[in-house]
């Protein structure tokens, strides 16, 4: 369906309508711009020539032709949709949102615009524009989807919007495991619509852990304890047992509801079950969405190190809803934050620049969506090009090696963005001392993790232990580990052999260490 965004002028219909057909990928339309091309002359004009009348046929021919196209945003003139009959015609086919605003800000952004506008000539445009608000209150109350647009950028309307009308951000990750992400909110109370729509109709079972089974409710879901250390071949034979109970067969769907650990562990069993099934990945926290459900690797732990029984297996699709955000504990949106910064340091210098100097470093509600696709973006571009991590998909191992050595040292207690906080400061010293990098780069990622909350220190481990847990690391060749280092903020250099001291130099100034008058 169409979306069309209409409201008084000023409201940011423009705007905002560019910012959404961007990131839905589709046609962007101006009526009233679109009017004035095809009749060389403004909107002013046209009413002070040929008058409103002939202005308001020009408008209703137009929408006549809009509506019968499909896949639009549509930004309509102030008053178009004031004739019933150019209203059915767009809500016939398409959405409409209305976008209201405060009568200051619509006059102050008025004033702004290069286009000359009438409404704030003259003597009093206040007194103007307050009356034509008033006449046409009525009007705009009228239709069920509103957003105030007062004091919002316009990346948190559009996220909104997307919101009111169920829409979803679609990106694609391409190459030989290709899946659809899909961006949005308000999306797991469609989950089955969007099933049926990928022709995905076998009975399905939900995974999920204690921690989110509450949100969506199925009739029985699976529920596997919260927790790493549930990430074993234990849990998934577990789930193999509760799958054959469910009668799940080589046409069943498993949905994967929650973070990375749920995301890896119902992953990996439906890649093996039957010698594979379809399965669906819901991400529930930050982290899960911006790296754990892209790239298609699924895989349980071992003892003696992560990730070193897995596959790679596709979801079907992701769905990323970012309702999900709204009621995720704080300590875990932090660590979340550790891969957006990481997918600015690899491939995206101005997301990173816009981490340095964004008034609030925790995106909330409204902000998270441009945030989360740029991230995506960056994992995306590097899995379509390196599938099945031959070459180029290692710039994503950027922190892991020192923090997977982290997490199994201290037996999972540090959360996976916070370990890969530490990892990344860590690797980006290593990569001053062998002078990969200039002394500002680390000093930059270190700031910008502290300024997001997040540690960039560890503490109560001996580095000794650190580093060889660091030995377990699925990406050593030849007996020797492989770093990916950074050489500037959005180039990344993999395959890095590093001398032992390096390491352990690294390590140790990773430390937090005591002395009498504290932490140093």
């Amino acid at each position: 369906m169409n979306l069309v965004l209409y409201g008084f002028p000023g409201s940011g219909k423009t705007t905002v309508g560019k910012t959404l057909a961007e990131w839905l990928g589709r046609e962007f339309v101006d009526t009233d711009a679109l009017i004035e091309a095809r009749n060389g002359r403004l909107i002013r004009d046209l009413f002070a020539k040929d008058g409103e009348a002939a202005f308001r046929r020009m408008e209703s021919d137009l929408c006549r032709e809009i509506a019968a196209r499909s896949g639009l945003v549509i930004a309509c003139g102030g008053g178009m949709l004031l004739d019933p009959d150019n209203r059915a015609a767009l809500e016939a086919g398409g959405r409409v949102v209305v976008l209201k605003c405060d009568a200051d800000e619509i006059l102050r952004r008025l004033r702004n615009d290069s286009v000359e506008r009438p409404l704030v000539a003259g003597d009093d445009p206040r007194a103007r524009l307050n009356a034509l608000l008033d006449g046409r209150q009525a009007h705009y109350d009228s239709f069920a989807l509103t957003v105030d647009t007062t004091g919002k950028a316009p990346e948190a309307v559009a996220e909104e919007a997307i919101g009111l009308t169920g829409e979803a951000v679609t990106l694609r990750i391409d190459g030989r495991l290709g899946h659809e992400y899909l961006l949005g909110r308000g999306l797991i109370g469609r989950l089955d619509e969007l099933l049926l729509a990928r022709g995905l109709e076998g009975r399905s079972v939900v995974v999920t852990d204690s921690h989110v089974a509450a949100l969506l409710k199925p009739e029985s879901p699976i529920i596997i304890p919260a927790g790493e250390q549930y990430k074993t071949l234990d849990s998934a034979r577990t789930l193999y047992d509760a799958f054959l109970d469910r009668g799940l067969d080589r046409r069943s769907v498993v949905i994967a509801l929650g973070g990375g650990v749920i995301g890896d562990l119902a992953g990996f069993t439906a890649a093996t079950f039957m010698r594979g099934i379809t399965w669906v990945a819901v991400p529930t926290t930050l982290l899960a969405m911006v790296d754990a459900s892209i790239g298609s690797k699924v895989a349980v732990d071992l003892p003696r190190g992560k990730n070193l029984v897995g596959a790679f297996h596709p979801p079907k699709f992701v769905l990323a809803d970012l309702d999900c955000l709204d009621t995720l504990p704080e300590a875990e949106f932090r660590s979340g934050m550790s891969e957006v910064v990481k997918a600015g340091v690899i491939g995206d210098a101005q997301l990173f620049a816009e981490l340095e100097t964004a008034n609030c470093p925790l995106p909330i509600a409204g902000h998270q969506l441009p945030m989360i696709k740029r991230a995506v973006a960056v994992k995306a571009r590097v899995v379509g090009v390196d599938p099945f991590e031959e070459g180029e998909r290692a710039v994503l191992n950027l922190g892991h090696t020192v923090a997977h050595g982290l997490e199994a040292a201290s037996n999972y207690s540090l959360r996976h963005g916070e370990a890969v906080a530490i990892g990344m400061v860590a690797e980006a010293r290593m990569a001053e001392a062998i002078g990969l990098c200039s002394t500002e780069l680390p000093e930059r990622i270190e700031a910008v993790l502290k300024r997001i909350g997040l540690p960039v220190r560890y503490h109560g481990l001996d580095p000794r232990t650190v580093r060889e847990a660091m030995n377990a690391d699925k990406k050593k060749a030849g007996g020797r580990l492989k770093f990916s280092l950074p050489e500037a903020i959005g180039k990344v250099r993999i395959g890095c052999e590093v001398e032992e001291a390096v390491i352990m130099e690294a390590l140790e100034k990773a430390r937090i260490t005591f002395h009498v008058s504290g932490f140093t």
